[in-house]
């Protein structure tokens, strides 16, 4: 009885854990939200308005991680096939990556300071190096060329990229937490609103997992909804 009890009192706990942890899809913007906070990036002291527009847009859009935006590269953008790829390495001696790498170096004996600098910079995970179809939206094609006409004036660190955003949500008076990671899970509520299945969902964000991309179809929608309408539609 006491096992069960306890078993029960267990299940519980995780039950009200899981109610009460707060996920990236519930900071998601919606489409007016994301609008505004695209018009009040506009409405930033220059070149922050510029700045703030690309994050924005590239994080909101296309699903990019901050660390990505940070270390985007002119190189990584293929015209011809109108590409954007993030790539499996890019030599970086940022701050950041400086940083990341001393610790990987503390915590691993085998590991030297200059080898783990060597390293920086690399996406989150494997699945991360991607290739991002940029043409669906002329929007962030013309991002992208502002972004290859003005790389040399374009912020480089991550804390800059956090502020621009801050900056852009305030001036468009959106509450809640909007950051970097509340762009990216826009991103893949927005496609998957717009019906994106997962595999190619998976792909575009750069997911390890597959269930995350059935989590964000499943919050939208979509393939309920059209399950019902080629059941009762036909």
């Amino acid at each position: 009885m006491d096992h069960q009890q306890s078993s029960n009192n267990g299940w519980a706990d995780r039950h009200r854990k899981a109610l009460t942890t707060r996920h990236s899809h519930e900071d998601v913007l919606n489409d007016r939200e994301f609008e505004l906070l695209l018009e009040a990036c506009g409405e930033l002291p220059a070149p922050r308005d510029f700045e703030a527009r690309v994050i924005c847009l590239l994080g909101g859009r296309l699903g990019l991680r901050a660390g990505e935006i940070a270390h985007l590269q002119t190189d990584w953008i293929d015209w011809n096939r109108n590409l954007l790829q993030i790539p499996k390495h890019e030599p970086c001696e940022c701050g950041y990556c400086k940083r990341q790498a001393s610790q990987e170096a503390a915590h691993n004996d085998e590991l030297s300071e200059a080898d783990a600098v060597a390293a920086r910079w690399h996406p989150k995970t494997v699945a991360s190096a991607r290739s991002l179809p940029f043409d669906p939206s002329l929007r962030i094609e013309l991002c992208l060329e502002r972004f290859a006409d003005r790389y040399d004036e374009f912020p480089k660190s991550r804390s800059t990229i956090n502020r621009r955003v801050q900056a852009a949500a305030e001036g468009a008076g959106l509450s809640g937490r909007v950051d970097p990671h509340c762009l990216r899970a826009t991103a893949a509520s927005h496609h998957a609103y717009k019906g994106v299945a997962p595999v190619p969902l998976q792909a575009l964000m750069g997911w390890s997992d597959l269930a995350t991309a059935q989590k964000y179809i499943r919050i939208s929608g979509t393939a309920t909804a059209d399950a019902l309408r080629r059941v009762h539609h036909r």
